[in-house]
């Protein structure tokens, strides 16, 4: 095999002139037109003596042509973690097919090795390597997917909790796209591994102001970071910490940026995680809730738009007005700001508003609001949606209109009304169906079909009891003249009946009630569904 490195050394019989960056490599044709694609056209274009000129856009200048060069006269070249971005690059820029899968291949193991000494800083210093003059090729060659992925492949096994003072720096200076990249890399149920980081770099990058940059760059800037984080981690932001959110969210403000309102809707379903809406209100901070309301009230469109997001807002702004009354710190202003926030068709329920309105009213300073104002605050109040130990409460308060408390008792009273008549009609309907499908007993036991089982020590299988309305009729006296029967303050009101006998396992739905009166002394049932049928016993009821 003929060895080309003498020449490579002096050039002797070079027939192609490379320049790059005004260095002049003496070549032969031969070597790189085995090896480079890129040279192979350009001598397909052009006729001897070759001259070519790299533009400036071949990555690495003059030194990583030198290596190249070396590499197409079969001169071995070291490759690691310092020079193997430049090289992966002009290998990609002159089209050397076997200098891209050399250096792939060396690039696998090197994140390899990382990855088992749990090694943030390798993948770190290769994307610093990729940034500027090498970004576009280093993209192109997945230099940086890889090294993104080995990251994620280390943050997920927990090497984030090592990242010392420089990996951090090394994170905060990745360009956004890299960013935006390295999240989507993560699955849903492993993005809480990169929280803390991205927090760290929404912080440093967008939070914080920077010395030496424009006001309208860094302004833009900022408002990118934002916008394309928040759009990227969606539901995931909402676990973190309401007070940065918040933060985040002024800025955002600040910045007119796009997401403003999604992150308003993230934010009101952190709160809403974060508490159990009824007992967690006081682990809310004042300026969180405050927050909240003038969100909600800047946005009630979109919340108006999702029924079961509305009723736990709903639960709980109720829940945040009873705090402020019970602290004896709610204003007629918060009173208004709070219950304007959710239509009051759609409010679960106007006792706290009633309860808080109350008070208000009750206040010295109340009497210095004007009529618009004690309207305003009236007007937010649905009277015909509160029950009535609010009504009670606030009848005596002579700010209240007594036309107001009397139209919220009438309208709670043709709501039971309406409730009882309802209740009725169920109940008519259930005891039709279970007439249809309970079966009536019209052909008599003949004695030979006596079963052994039928005896003295007879007991009836106990049976489901449901809701069934009362068809028997409370008996005034308090002794009984039938035989078997005994007095009982709570006499069943659905007994067992021969009927029971013959169909044990016939499902019965009775009420969950009793009643005064007689009932059959055990093992005696019913002869019948009548109230002053006979007691008999059950082996008799086969005659019947």
């Amino acid at each position: 095999m003929m060895n080309f490195e003498e020449f490579r050394r002096t050039g002797e019989f070079s027939d192609i002139t490379v320049i790059v960056d005004k260095t002049e490599f003496k070549l032969h044709t031969f070597p790189l037109f085995t090896k480079s694609d890129y040279f192979k056209k350009a001598f397909a274009s052009s006729s001897p003596p070759y001259v070519i000129q790299l533009d400036q856009q071949f990555p690495g200048g003059a030194n990583v042509f030198n290596q190249l060069a070396d590499y197409f006269y079969s001169i071995p070249i070291t490759i690691d973690h310092t020079n193997i971005v430049p090289l992966r690059a002009a290998a990609c820029f002159i089209e050397c097919e076997a200098l891209s899968s050399l250096s792939d291949k060396r690039l696998d193991e090197i994140l390899i090795l990382a990855q088992v000494k749990y090694d943030l800083s390798v993948p770190l210093a290769l994307l610093e390597q990729c940034k500027g003059e090498y970004q576009h090729w280093a993209t192109k060659a997945n230099i940086v997917e890889k090294c993104l992925r080995c990251i994620m492949e280390l943050f997920v096994r927990g090497a984030s909790l090592q990242l010392n003072k420089s990996d951090q720096e090394s994170l905060v200076r990745l360009p956004l796209e890299w960013l935006i990249q390295w999240i989507k890399l993560y699955p849903k149920e492993s993005k809480h591994s990169i929280l803390p980081f991205v927090k760290h770099y929404v912080t440093t990058r967008a939070l914080h102001e920077e010395e030496n940059q424009t006001k309208n760059d860094g302004n833009d800037e900022k408002r990118a970071i934002i916008d394309e984080i928040v759009k990227t981690l969606g539901e995931t932001i909402e676990d973190y910490p309401l007070g940065w959110l918040n933060s985040v969210y002024e800025k955002a403000v600040e910045l007119k940026c796009e997401c403003e309102p999604i992150l308003s809707a993230h934010i009101t379903q952190a709160i809403l995680k974060s508490t159990k809406l009824h007992d967690g209100i006081e682990t809310i901070p004042d300026d969180v809730m405050s927050r909240l309301v003038e969100r909600v009230n800047k946005h009630k469109e979109d919340h108006v738009k999702d029924p079961q997001l509305l009723a736990k807002l709903s639960t709980l702004l109720d829940s945040y007005v009873a705090h402020l009354r019970q602290r004896g710190t709610l204003t007629s202003e918060q009173f208004v700001k709070v219950a304007s926030c959710i239509p009051k068709e759609q409010r679960n329920s106007h006792d706290s508003l009633l309860l808080a309105l109350d008070e208000i009213l009750k206040n010295e300073k109340s009497t210095q609001l004007s009529s618009h104002e004690r309207e305003e605050l009236l007007s937010q109040v649905d009277f015909s949606r509160v029950n009535e130990e609010t009504i009670a409460a606030c009848k005596s308060n002579q700010l209240i209109p007594q036309q107001l408390i009397t139209d919220a008792a009438l309208a709670l009273c043709t709501k039971l009304r309406k409730q009882l008549d309802d209740t009725q009609t169920r109940l008519q309907l259930v005891e039709l169906q279970m007439g249809k499908t309970r079966p009536a007993s019209t052909t008599p036991i003949c004695p030979k079909h006596r079963s052994s089982n039928l005896n003295s020590s007879f007991r009836l299988p106990p049976r489901s009891r449901s809701t069934l309305s009362n068809t028997y009729e409370i008996p005034r006296q308090r002794r009984c003249w039938g035989r078997f029967e005994r007095y009982r303050e709570c006499a069943s009101t659905c007994p067992d009946t021969c009927q029971d006998v013959f169909w044990p396992n016939v499902p019965k739905l009775c009420p969950m009630m009793c009643r005064i009166g007689c009932e059959c002394i055990p093992p005696f049932v019913r002869l019948n569904q009548h109230a002053n049928s006979p007691c008999v016993h059950p082996r008799h009821c086969r005659f019947v």
